[in-house]
């Protein structure tokens, strides 16, 4: 289900920790804005009210200008530079 990703020894909590945050902040923030407001809005639907909640959301982030970087950075083989619209 996704409620665990991993599992480490105490002493190496920091790390993972900082790992993850990297990852997440690696992320388009408009997409990040979306799973956001998605999770806030979505606790205690139905399975279609939630989907129905999310593809504004969705849509939104699809036609933001971090999708074009995002498209824009892979096809130039660089890393993106997120406007955060």
């Amino acid at each position: 289900m996704g409620l665990v990703n991993e599992v480490v020894p105490a002493q190496q909590l920091d790390e993972a920790v900082d790992r993850w945050v990297a990852d997440i902040l690696a992320c388009a923030p408009t997409s990040l804005r979306a799973i956001k407001q998605m999770v806030q809005r979505g606790g205690g639907l139905s399975p279609q009210d939630a989907h129905q909640l999310s593809t504004p959301a969705l849509m939104a982030a699809l036609d933001s200008e971090d999708a074009k970087e995002g498209v824009l950075a892979f096809q130039q083989k660089r890393p993106p530079l997120w406007p955060g619209q």
